[in-house]
């Protein structure tokens, strides 16, 4: 019975140890299950507006945001992450972009995210540098972007109304949203990534007031992403403009805009007098201003930009400085105001980082000791400038005219007036409107009218007159025994304001031509392709003898047979290849810069005040480089007309009549 009584009580020690072992076991894994629960929620983020307290809360904590203006459609993939790891060393938290529309479907329901347009990649890499991101989808962005974001081949539907409900732009909008949204679900906080605001419209109250339209183009948005994102409207800084840009329901955030000076405080209780309190926020703080072909080069004082943002920050409000970082308006992504208010290709809008991604000491500090004062601990190096390259003349030779398109492949329509581009389907570059004389047309007067943007005539293949954009007076005589050729410019579609909806001012090519005051009848129409101009392997030759003389521009002599191809080939090192500027001096007039086959965009060293173009070293390569101009109006032969230098030039002389 000892033993059996032993036996049972050393059962009974053991049987309570292992209890005791299973009880702590239970215990550490319902521990170790709550913290995975606990990190689980802090990953998956959550980000609101209190609209009681006036803030933004992130996972339980206030947050303030002070971010980066930079559009990666306007970088080399590249480059995006020295670009945001610059922003970052400033003491910026956050980055915001404008997600471009016509970049991503340059024809309907053809869609391209590759390379600098890989919107996803660079959403990765902003949350790699632990930043939050802020996509202002739109879908119209304004930006000085061509049709402010929107596809200009919108506008080859007839009586099409844009930013309205219009059930053909609904449609648009709604197909392009279904393919966006659903690739950037997967980034936004409440699911693990940096997104934790998506912008609804643009300065709505600037075009409209149609709060049917922003609901409509709210629920879209809302049927794919739900509830897990902040959304939010910009504005002008005025209750005109956002009573009609905005809704007051607590539905969007209400956001405004405004530069240095004023007061801050003001704006802001104006602002939350209309939607009844939430976070203020300044959607676009300027830390500079745009450019104009024909105008002086905008500036903004940095101490003035300093000072203006710690007002804002100190009232608590958030802010996104436009622009962190310009960029460059590469290819014919430019727009325009109106009129003849054509942006250059340059971005660089005076911006803190410039075009080439070097920062401006001045206003990098403004900024950086702000930053510093509301949030301390900023620990990270001045970016350093890049090195860059220099000091190569080049020396382009014609090879070809822009005419020499004029054929079968490049025939569009015969029609007895002419049509505009868009009822032809061309939405860039030129076309040409060519008549064929039957009878010698000899000492008579010619007037092109309506024309959008530009236009350069040619009789008998001659160069003889440009008319430019709302000259409908202008008058000149011609004699003719062959053909008149008329190759008319698209500079870009009108990207902001009322303007934009209004066809008769939007559209682009001409609407007639007149002979002694009447109508002249029988086109034909052509596609010139100025991305690609088609260069012949032979060697060009001049053509033979023409008929009459040149005419002039801005007191230069027009080229003799027309818009013109020049081309020079540059052999570089692999320790050459580096960021570059190639200044196009006033030798050159009007046109289009090339290099290795990528559209730059234009340059007009007869309008100023841009004279160089950024060339980003990835774009250039080992061995032979080639440089291209298609040169529109005039060039005269000088030494150094066109190098390449490592200093940018783009506040130079201009002319506003150029």
């Amino acid at each position: 019975f000892g033993l059996i009584f032993s036996w049972a009580d050393n059962l009974k020690a053991s049987l309570q140890f292992r209890n005791r072992c299973f009880l702590k076991m239970c215990f550490i894994f319902v521990n170790v299950l709550l913290a995975l629960v606990a990190v689980s929620q802090v990953e998956s983020g959550e980000f609101y507006v209190d609209w009681k307290n006036d803030r933004f809360v992130m996972d339980d904590e206030t947050f303030q945001y002070v971010s980066a203006g930079m559009h990666y459609f306007r970088i080399p993939h590249q480059y995006w992450e020295q670009r945001i790891n610059a922003a970052k060393s400033a003491g910026l938290n956050t980055i915001q972009t404008y997600v471009a529309w016509n970049a991503h479907e340059p024809e309907p329901g053809v869609y391209n995210f590759e390379g600098d347009l890989d919107i996803v990649e660079f959403i990765k890499t902003v949350q790699a540098h632990d930043m939050a991101l802020i996509l202002r989808v739109g879908p119209y962005i304004c930006g000085e972007w061509n049709f402010g974001g929107l596809p200009p081949w919108l506008l080859g539907t007839p009586g099409i109304q844009i930013r309205t409900q219009d059930s053909r732009f609904m449609k648009a909008v709604n197909s392009w949203l279904n393919v966006l949204l659903p690739m950037i679900e997967p980034y936004l906080y409440a699911n693990d990534g940096p997104i934790i605001m998506v912008q609804v419209e643009n300065e709505y109250g600037s075009f409209g007031c149609d709060h049917d339209y922003i609901k409509a183009l709210y629920k879209m948005f809302y049927e794919i992403l739900g509830n897990k994102v902040v959304y939010f409207t910009t504005d002008g800084n005025g209750p005109g403009y956002y009573k009609c840009g905005s809704l007051p329901d607590h539905t969007l955030l209400t956001t405004i805009d405004f530069g240095p000076g004023g007061s801050p405080a003001q704006s802001f209780a104006k602002l939350a007098a209309f939607q009844d309190g939430g976070p203020a926020v300044n959607s676009e703080y300027y830390t500079g201003w745009l450019d104009h072909w024909g105008h002086k080069h905008s500036t903004h004082s940095a101490t003035a930009e300093g000072k203006t943002l710690d007002a804002i920050l100190s009232v608590n409000a958030s802010v996104n400085l436009y622009m962190w970082h310009g960029g460059t308006n590469f290819g014919l992504s430019s727009g325009t105001q109106g009129g003849n208010n054509f942006n250059p290709s340059s971005y660089d809008y005076d911006a803190p980082q410039s075009e080439c991604g070097d920062v401006r000491l001045d206003k990098y500090w403004a900024i950086r000791n702000v930053t510093e004062k509301h949030f301390p601990g900023n620990k990270m190096p001045v970016p350093r400038d890049s090195k860059k390259l220099g000091g190569i003349t080049l020396n382009p030779r014609q090879s070809g005219l822009l005419t020499d398109q004029i054929g079968p492949d490049s025939f569009l329509l015969f029609s007895f007036l002419p049509h505009t581009m868009e009822e032809l389907g061309v939405f860039e570059g030129m076309v040409a409107y060519q008549h064929e004389v039957k009878a010698p047309l000899e000492g008579v007067t010619m007037s092109v009218l309506g024309v959008h943007d530009r236009a350069y005539v040619l009789v008998d293949g001659t160069f003889v007159q440009v008319v430019k954009r709302e000259e409908d007076t202008v008058n000149f005589t011609i004699t003719a025994y062959k053909t008149i050729t008329i190759l008319v410019e698209n500079m870009g579609y009108i990207n902001y304001g009322r303007h934009m909806k209004d066809y008769a001012t939007q559209y682009k090519g001409i609407r007639n031509v007149t002979i002694n005051k009447s109508v002249w009848t029988q086109w034909n129409h052509y596609k010139i392709d100025v991305r690609n101009p088609q260069l012949s392997d032979k060697p060009w030759e001049i053509p033979g003898e023409v008929h009459g003389m040149p005419g002039k521009v801005n007191e230069k002599q027009l080229l003799p047979n027309g818009p013109a191809v020049y081309t020079d080939t540059v052999n570089l090192e692999r320790g050459q290849l580096m960021d570059t500027f190639i200044n196009i001096t006033q030798s050159w007039s009007k046109g289009y810069l090339i290099v290795n086959g990528i559209m730059i965009g234009r340059y007009w060293p007869d309008a100023g005040p841009q004279f160089t173009h950024y060339i980003p070293g990835v774009w250039l390569k080992k061995g032979a480089n080639t440089i291209t101009l298609i040169e529109l109006q005039s060039q005269e032969a000088a030494p150094d007309s066109v190098y390449f230098t490592n200093t940018p030039y783009i506040d130079g002389p201009f002319n506003p009549k150029a």
